[in-house]
């Protein structure tokens, strides 16, 4: 498999990764992607230590700045141009209790990064360096999960772990107008059945809510969301329609959103909880979509 887009800053991060000792992948979404035939946006790299020098390096060449997350063992890397890039380390994770964040730890491999991806299809990793350039680690059968047009976790815990993964799921099953393999879906029935999502932050929910609004066409995995009774947990009376499709923003869409509801969209917009101003601003525009 070969990337589809950005080689020259691929290979400029293989060969700093070369020169400190280090093992590189890209890594989740965008092998997924190029393995459908697309090019991808985000690029998410997995590095078999400190980041450090590789995001340095790549600095003296585009500019920019980094932030690290240490207890995520993770840095960001926005290029002078905005570009967001993110490196992580190999990771494991482990939950104290349902829908809390994880708790991560160093893994010895990137074999054992992928055990904690959301689906089987984000669960492979592109070697970027060295002799091993361009081969595919695919542990899971992520590949076939493509082919077959599945979406399907790793493991039966999964949404107990992490139950933002109901509402990605129907994302991702929306977007490429694939299918939920029916043993996930059997296990997000019984998260919805369990409460599960309701553990989850408004603001957690809310950036759920946020990514899928920012799809081409939000509507098939809002109706997935309503078939499978999640998306109650978001907000009961939620409204969509043909109308959203019209409006281009996810801020636009929250706003169409809360115009289709009606009374009710002043109560949704303040659950969202954003800031005071942003909220203001939301029911403001709401009120020019009535």
């Amino acid at each position: 498999m070969k990337p589809l887009n950005d080689l020259p800053l691929l290979e400029k991060a293989a060969g700093l990764a070369l020169e400190a000792g280090l093992e590189l992948y890209a890594v989740g979404g965008c092998v997924r992607d190029w393995a459908l035939g697309r090019p991808s946006a985000d690029i998410d790299f997995l590095l078999s230590g400190d980041a450090a020098p590789v995001v340095r390096g790549l600095e003296a060449v585009y500019g920019g700045r980094h932030e690290k997350f240490g207890p995520f063992l993770t840095v960001r890397f926005f290029t002078a141009e905005g570009r967001r890039l993110d490196f992580a380390r190999f990771r494991k994770e482990t939950y104290a209790r349902p829908a809390a964040l994880p708790e991560v730890s160093v893994a010895a491999s990137a074999a054992e990064d992928l055990k904690r991806r959301d689906f089987v299809c984000n669960a492979m990793a592109l070697r970027l360096d060295g002799p091993a350039a361009m081969s595919l680690l695919d542990p899971y059968g992520g590949l076939a999960d493509i082919k077959a047009g599945v979406v399907r976790v790793l493991h039966e815990k999964s949404f107990e772990d992490d139950p933002t993964r109901v509402y990605r799921a129907a994302r991702f099953a929306a977007r490429f107008g694939w299918r939920l393999e029916a043993g996930t879906q059997a296990l997000i029935l019984a998260a919805v059945k369990a409460g599960l999502p309701g553990l989850l932050s408004r603001q957690r929910l809310r950036n759920e809510l946020v990514k899928i609004l920012g799809e081409e066409n939000p509507l098939p995995a809002l109706e997935a969301l309503k078939d499978l009774g999640a998306l109650s947990f978001v907000q009961p009376a939620l409204a969509f329609g043909p109308s959203l499709l019209g409006l281009k923003t996810p801020r636009e869409r929250l706003a169409g959103i809360a115009a289709l509801m009606g009374p009710a969209g002043a109560a949704f917009l303040a659950g969202l909880k954003f800031s005071n101003k942003e909220t203001e601003a939301l029911a403001a525009l709401a009120r020019t979509l009535k």
